[in-house]
């Protein structure tokens, strides 16, 4: 199905109680990756796919689950995370994908899964939702509803061409932005926001605030 709401697990730090629920109870999908199907559990969560090499997954929990929910992936060339993603992308169409517990103290991690979101955004539209913020990965266009006044950062990782925006304070109008901060903190003047480019990997990252409701 196109436009499927998936959810991803990841065994990091999680946003706030309500929130994750708030994003899992929307969803039509919950996969937790590896150890992340042990949280989706602990949450009071279904677990309707766990994926991985199974290195930190209780034999118990994998038990519990029919067969066809237990996707075991024993490659070590890629993370657990891009192996969610690419179970995601061979069972849905363009699905819509929510990642949870993104960040952690190990940076090499939160620097893997942003690669990792880079590798499948021209096959699905991708979100990290965290506390106080929402990361879009997307193919050449992000597009959502902020409240007027958000901040907004778009982060290139090389040069990114062709830059458009509508909606944010400091308008693009085809340029091209290249790595460093000349993106960092825009501003929502209307919506929707809208980010489009032409070439290149770019990150936009809104920040939200603690009583700021989800939808998908």
């Amino acid at each position: 199905m196109s436009g499927t709401h998936v959810v991803i697990m990841l065994n990091g730090n999680l946003p706030r109680r309500e929130l994750v629920r708030a994003v899992a109870e929307q969803a039509d999908v919950l996969i937790g990756a590896d150890a992340g199907a042990v949280l989706l559990r602990e949450a009071g969560l279904r677990v309707d796919y766990v994926v991985g090499d199974f290195d930190s997954v209780p034999e118990e929990l994998l038990r519990s689950l029919p067969a066809e929910s237990v996707v075991h992936d024993p490659g070590q060339d890629d993370t657990d995370l891009e192996k969610a993603f690419r179970f995601a992308v061979s069972r849905w169409e363009m699905p819509e994908i929510v990642v949870l517990g993104t960040t952690g103290d190990r940076l090499d991690h939160v620097l893997g899964n942003l690669c990792g979101a880079l590798k499948y955004a021209h096959q699905a539209s991708i979100r990290f939702v965290e506390d106080h913020s929402i990361a879009y990965f997307a193919s050449q266009r992000v597009a959502f509803e902020a409240p007027v006044g958000a901040t907004v950062s778009l982060i290139p990782l090389g040069d990114v061409q062709g830059v458009r925006t509508q909606g944010l304070r400091w308008a693009l109008q085809g340029e091209t932005l290249s790595l460093g901060t000349r993106g960092v903190s825009n501003e929502v003047t209307g919506n929707p926001v809208v980010v489009e480019w032409e070439k290149g990997y770019l990150v936009v990252i809104r920040l939200t605030k603690p009583d700021e409701s989800f939808e998908w």
